[in-house]
């Protein structure tokens, strides 16, 4: 009788797989009608590692999204959690997004932290707590539902119209006015 798995044991298998998914794909990229295999790596242009780096991370992307499938979770799930990151990708990218307002604020930049007064210290430390939680929550709110959600029949109609050039309307909102001439 085999024992059951860890979970940790589970998804390093699946961090694995898509690794290795990442690497095959970017692999292709270099062959048949790709880049020519022979090339050296500092003759590669934008376009050509742009390549490489979308074969990859489309290729972990699809692979942890067969985890998500497999596991019966929802599909951000196995795509931001990253156990072994400490900050994962997901909360590094957020926080990150707020030193362009941690830089703007009026602190002794020119001196190192160590000699601050302990109420700059505090300033700076509510600062970064506050301005990190509301970037987390941004984060979280834009993740809700924005690949899976079901738009009703006005909203896409709208959209449809945006996308060729016309207005945020829906059908039922154009109206047949009369021609005024």
């Amino acid at each position: 009788m085999q024992a059951a798995r860890k979970h940790s044991d589970i998804e390093a298998d699946w961090d694995i797989k898509a690794t290795q998914s990442a690497i095959d794909a970017a692999k292709a990229v270099i062959s048949g009608d790709g880049i020519n295999a022979r090339a050296a790596i500092s003759s590669l242009s934008n376009v050509e590692w742009g390549w490489i780096a979308a074969a990859a991370i489309f290729a972990w992307i699809k692979t942890k999204s067969q985890q998500a499938v497999a596991e019966g979770t929802g599909y951000d799930q196995p795509i931001r959690t990253m156990k072994h990151r400490d900050p994962a990708p997901w909360e590094a990218g957020a926080v990150e997004s707020i030193l362009p307002a941690l830089g703007n604020l009026e602190l002794p930049w020119d001196k190192p932290v160590g000699e601050w007064p302990k109420p700059v210290i505090t300033t700076l430390a509510w600062h970064i707590y506050r301005l990190a939680g509301s970037a987390i929550a941004a984060r979280d709110e834009g993740a809700q539902c924005t690949i899976t959600k079901k738009l009703s029949r006005v909203e896409t109609e709208r959209e449809i119209s945006a996308a060729n050039g016309g207005g945020l309307l829906s059908r039922s909102e154009l109206h047949d006015d009369d021609i005024p001439f």
